[in-house]
């Protein structure tokens, strides 16, 4: 079905979609995926409180670690790619200083998606976008159907892909996070 909708939806520019978003209400959700509009359905509460404790987790080690770095949910990002892409990750980590405009961050050094069933079809694409992006150096990958992260990590020698299960550590030395992985699920059933 997705599928047929792409086919025969118009292909939408960036700048078209965020012309036309100016018109929708501010409590409505909308992605730009492959060029076509698509609204998002709110998150559910377990979806919520792994992006929430993620977003503190990170909070809490970039303070001790580097302060010009700030954790956001849902930012936008502008990213420059030949498929018409607006995406607004759970959590993005930016530069402020780096950043002027209030609500799209040019530059961003992790991102962070927690899947959801709706993004099987599209979360390789977003990856190989992020992937592409020249100050991005950390993606993660973190399911909510079971305790489990997928990190991402640029290298010299390029991208370094590790699964992490419920027994194990999440290690981001760039961004001074060292917590098990249960803290990223704490206060849900896979805690």
């Amino acid at each position: 079905m997705v599928g047929a909708l792409r086919h025969n939806a118009p292909i939408l520019s960036v700048a078209s979609f965020r012309a036309w978003l100016t018109s929708r209400p501010d409590e409505e959700h909308w992605e730009l995926i492959e060029g076509v509009p698509m609204i998002m359905t709110p998150p559910n509460r377990r979806h919520q409180r792994i992006a929430y404790n993620l977003e503190s987790l990170l909070n809490v080690a970039l303070r001790a670690h580097d302060p010009n770095l700030a954790v956001y949910h849902e930012i936008g990002l502008n990213i420059v790619s030949t498929v018409p892409y607006d995406p607004e990750p759970d959590i993005a980590v930016i530069r402020e200083d780096e950043n002027a405009d209030p609500r799209y961050a040019d530059r961003f050094y992790l991102v962070a998606e927690v899947l959801s069933e709706s993004d099987k079809d599209i979360i390789d694409g977003k990856r190989d976008i992020y992937r592409a992006h020249p100050s991005c150096i950390c993606i993660l990958l973190v399911r909510q159907d079971r305790a489990e992260i997928v990190v991402e990590q640029r290298t010299a020698d390029g991208w370094t892909s590790r699964v992490l299960g419920a027994s194990d550590h999440v290690a981001l030395p760039e961004f001074g996070l060292a917590c098990p992985v249960k803290d990223v699920y704490r206060d849900t059933p896979l805690g």
